[in-house]
């Protein structure tokens, strides 16, 4: 949350000019739909990457297109790139978990599951973070409404599963499809989970840096290391490139990261706290939907029901959250730049 209010401070004038001359109401209106279409569509635009290009490879572009344009603004608006001295290894720690394990976990999982089934199973990470702070030093202990938004978020991932599991009882024993899906909601909760600690973390460390020199370290370290991972893997000498994979991948470090992180950090400047929190369980949902429309996913009505039960169960927590006033879980938004 922190960061995310120094980024607020520091959004370029250029911007404010741009839009000056437009109505509160409108500008809102615009930031609530950047948001929402931003960040919800940045599933369908991995599940695109993927389908063109291995994980690592996607995972690496991605990071490095990010830093180079995050370097490029600092550079414009004549900041120094460093960091103060002993932050710099946090910035990485916490960048490595943002953008190596959670953002290649995803992309993975997303070549193994629907995008919009993928976004449901993450859309669980503010159940995540609730339960790490929950058994921390100085962390919030979950009220009856938080457990209870935890025990239905577990129950939504059940019942969003079951289709394959019944379908694998069905067939004597576990269907390739069923062992993918099972897979699949595995390594998409491997994502979630670490993005959770990098979320953790990346308030507990407290940095000092300016919000945009902080997340060019960490998303320019997570990019050499995934750049090592697709060299080391074969990766990028298997990659065969293609205009929709590259695309994808232009669109989700530009419109999912930078712009969708200007208009996050407006809506903090002018919409109460609670409005804006409305992204944790409002996105899972755009995404859902435009996967349907645009890339022709399909879910049964045990999944829709699963949707509705995980969305209800993340507002459950992330509002429970708000009621102890300090770590609220919108706070985790500030890292969407990554």
């Amino acid at each position: 949350m922190r960061r995310t209010l120094l980024f607020a401070r520091d959004t370029p004038v250029a911007w404010k000019k741009m839009f000056s001359r437009l109505p509160k109401s409108t500008l809102v209106l615009l930031a609530f739909g950047s948001v929402y279409l931003f960040w919800g569509s940045t599933y369908g635009a991995i599940h695109i990457a993927g389908e063109h290009l291995p994980v690592p490879v996607v995972s690496a572009t991605r990071s490095l297109i990010s830093a180079t344009l995050i370097v490029l603004i600092c550079q414009l608006r004549g900041k120094s790139l460093r960091v103060p001295k002993g932050e710099w290894w946090k910035l990485v720690v916490v960048g490595l978990l943002f953008m190596s394990c959670n953002n290649m976990l995803l992309t993975w999982g997303e070549k193994l599951v629907a995008s919009g089934f993928a976004s449901l199973v993450v859309s669980t990470m503010p159940i995540m973070i609730a339960l790490i702070e929950m058994v921390l030093p100085d962390g919030d202990a979950l009220n009856k409404r938080g457990w209870a938004g935890t025990i239905l978020g577990t129950l939504g991932i059940g019942v969003l599963v079951w289709p394959s599991l019944h379908a694998g009882a069905a067939r004597g024993g576990a269907s390739v499809a069923a062992s993918r899906t099972l897979l699949g909601v595995f390594v998409l909760l491997g994502a979630a989970i670490s993005f959770a600690i990098g979320s953790v973390l990346s308030r507990r460390f407290h940095f000092t840096a300016d919000t945009f020199v902080a997340t060019g370290w960490q998303i320019g370290a997570a990019g050499i290391c995934n750049a090592m991972v697709a060299i080391g893997s074969g990766g990028l000498h298997r990659a065969v490139w293609t205009w929709t994979g590259f695309g994808a991948i232009v669109y989700l470090s530009i419109f999912g990261s930078l712009f969708g992180l200007v208009a996050f950090t407006y809506l903090l400047q002018n919409v109460a706290v609670t409005k804006v929190s409305t992204y944790a369980f409002v996105n899972p949902v755009i995404a859902v939907l435009l996967g349907v429309l645009l890339l022709h996913e399909r879910l049964v009505k045990t999944e829709i029901a699963g949707m509705a039960v995980i969305v209800c169960a993340v507002a459950m927590v992330v509002y429970s959250r708000m009621d102890r006033g300090k770590r609220e879980i919108v706070g985790m938004a500030g890292e969407a730049v990554e």
